[in-house]
């Protein structure tokens, strides 16, 4: 047995990006979970596009995933108020992008990926780069003198 796919077949990664971005602040848990689980779905449509050219939209140049209001109720084991209110929350914050394709037919949904860049709320004293200035200081400690180089911040 192949281990590499087996052990990505087990586990969602859920991107670091979340954490700390202000612009996903209030977002929910749920919509983050269901975000990865909609991403994995998406790199197995990508192979399977590679294989059999399904789960590619022409018009957009772009994958999609087919991931109903049920499929969303039976992963996250809630009501269909819940599933749907967490897919608009997911194209509310540009996640998600839903296109319907008429009566009967499952939505088209296309992942955009994550914004990453955004300023540090805070800058930490390791990114800080100190002064390059260094004082050199005489230090008379019981009768012997010792030399002292500070840095000066």
């Amino acid at each position: 047995m192949d281990n590499t796919k087996s052990t990505t077949q087990l586990f969602t990664k859920l991107p670091k990006s979340f954490k700390g971005n202000q612009h996903y602040k209030g977002l929910s848990s749920d919509a983050k979970l269901l975000y990865s689980w909609g991403f994995d779905t998406l790199q197995l449509s990508k192979l399977n596009h590679a294989e059999n050219g399904t789960w590619y939209d022409n018009s957009k140049q772009q994958h999609f995933i087919l991931y109903s209001v049920e499929s969303v109720m039976e992963d996250l084991d809630c009501g269909k108020q819940k599933a749907i209110k967490i897919r608009k929350e997911l194209e509310k914050y540009g996640l998600w992008e839903m296109v319907s394709q008429g009566a009967n037919k499952p939505t088209k949904i296309f992942i955009n990926e994550i914004i990453t860049s955004q300023v540090p709320k805070k800058k930490l004293r390791y990114n800080v780069e100190p002064k390059k200035e260094v004082k050199k200081t005489a230090i008379i400690y019981k009768g012997k003198e010792i030399t002292d180089y500070s840095e000066v911040f």
